[in-house]
């Protein structure tokens, strides 16, 4: 894994920011902000490419070779605006809560920003010679979310005035020019190896059964939300830890309200690493299921319990972060609810979710559905949660292929487990250590070494 080790330096080196959120304090990761789209940083990522492309490592190949199609194919272009995860308001809020406060170095961060921004335009101009336009409706969230800051008027008005009347009505990567194979590279990307859009789409549709028959009961404020989040997490941290894991944390987990200022920008609920908590979005207290909050609260949990095993156990930064492999990520956290007490998979609302992701992402991004037939499908089954469907079918706009992560990944593991647990290799604790002991590195790698 030296190889792999190598390429991470090498591209902490060229892109600070990334190098800042994964705790590398120093003048250049505090004074400075990457500018992703500009031909400098393209290129520097270019040399990377040369550099370590006739490598033998598995785990180096996998971003390798995406770093290749990156800049083959401008995926760069193809979500130059989002309006879930707004980088504008991403960047605000970390100059805000997450750097520390250094006048001078907020100034060079703002600077660089200032760069981006009309690297961003200049894009944006190229895009649309290309033929590769955001959605209509995406430009529009994203006009939405930036017209009060002040600061970023230019891009306002260029996306207002020139933008925004030739963006195309169609959501799916399949619409654009190399889309389909775009989207099959992102699924390779994400996954750490490959299924083919239609076996994920047939997958989805063969695990979502009957669901929701049992009465759905709904919070009636923040407070009643709020109180419940951190009722369930204590019981994580007392029973459930001690029950599977041999490694505890020293105190509870740390739960907190997503800020208002983010509250339309951001899903019901996230771990941050870099302010080792778990976010609760209070937005959507009247469509969170009190019988399924104690599943939501578990993935949470155990993302943030995932980064702090690899840290007690003194990981090097490149097995915690380089590697960033969202199946085993995702689908570890997706795994961990069922260890719910009276958890039942066919009647949990976000088990549910996450295997009609399976059906709505392939079906936008690579059968072409439209707006209307994703969100009728997704309220067909999910009826009281209006708001939270419109906020993720923005994100399978936005980031196509990263919801696909969670039922793979946890199918992926409970399959390991069985053969783990059939073959006496050890109890379930064992197999919970060794399936983290390697960092987040690929399922194919884990399974070798199981």
């Amino acid at each position: 894994m030296s190889g792999f080790k190598n390429y991470f330096d090498d591209i902490v080196k060229i892109d600070p920011t990334y190098g800042f959120m994964i705790g590398i304090k120093n003048k250049s990761t505090l004074s400075h902000y990457t500018n992703h789209l500009s031909d400098s940083y393209l290129k520097q990522l270019y040399h990377i490419y040369k550099k370590y492309k006739n490598k033998n490592d598995s785990e180096l190949k996998l971003h390798i070779d995406y770093i290749k199609y990156h800049i083959k194919y401008k995926i760069y272009l193809y979500n130059l605006l989002t309006s879930y995860e707004n980088h504008i308001i991403s960047f605000e809020y970390d100059n805000k809560i997450i750097y520390p406060p250094n006048k001078s170095y907020e100034l060079s961060r703002r600077k660089d920003f200032k760069l981006y921004i009309k690297t961003l335009i200049a894009r944006l101009k190229e895009s649309l010679k290309l033929k590769i336009t955001v959605p209509r409706l995406i430009c529009k969230n994203f006009l939405k979310q930036i017209e009060k800051y002040k600061d970023y008027s230019e891009l306002y008005d260029y996306i207002k005035h020139h933008y925004l009347n030739k963006c195309r009505k169609t959501i799916g990567l399949c619409h654009l020019p190399n889309g389909k194979n775009i989207y099959k590279i992102l699924i390779l990307n994400n996954l750490g190896f490959y299924k083919s859009p239609k076996q994920i789409h047939n997958l989805g549709l063969k695990l979502i059964k009957k669901h929701m028959n049992a009465v759905a009961h709904f919070y009636s404020s923040r407070e009643e939300f709020f109180k419940d989040c951190l009722k369930y997490s204590l019981y994580i941290y007392e029973v459930i830890i001690d029950k599977y894991f041999y490694y505890k944390p020293p105190h509870p987990f740390i739960i907190k309200k997503v800020p208002e200022e983010l509250e339309h920008n951001r899903s019901l609920a996230y771990y941050n690493d870099i302010e080792n908590a778990v976010f609760v979005n209070l937005r959507f207290y009247k469509e969170c299921n009190k019988n399924t909050l104690y599943s939501l609260l578990m993935h949470e949990c155990f993302h943030q319990y995932h980064y702090l095993f690899m840290k007690y156990h003194k990981l090097p930064k490149y097995k915690i972060h380089g590697y960033n492999n969202i199946t085993l990520l995702e689908g570890f956290a997706h795994y961990m609810e069922i260890y719910c007490e009276n958890y039942d998979d066919d009647n949990n609302e976000y088990s549910l979710l996450r295997k009609m992701r399976l059906v709505v992402d392939t079906g936008i991004n690579y059968y072409g559905w439209t707006y209307e037939k994703a969100f009728n499908y997704m309220n067909k089954y999910l009826p009281n949660r209006i708001e939270d469907n419109k906020t993720e079918l923005n994100r399978y706009i936005d980031i196509p292929a990263q919801s696909l992560c969670y039922v793979i990944g946890k199918y992926e593991i409970i399959k390991m487990r069985d053969n783990f647990i059939k073959n006496k290799k050890g109890t379930i604790k064992d197999f919970h250590h060794k399936l983290l002991i390697n960092g987040t590195t690929s399922l194919k790698f884990i399974k070798n070494i199981l």
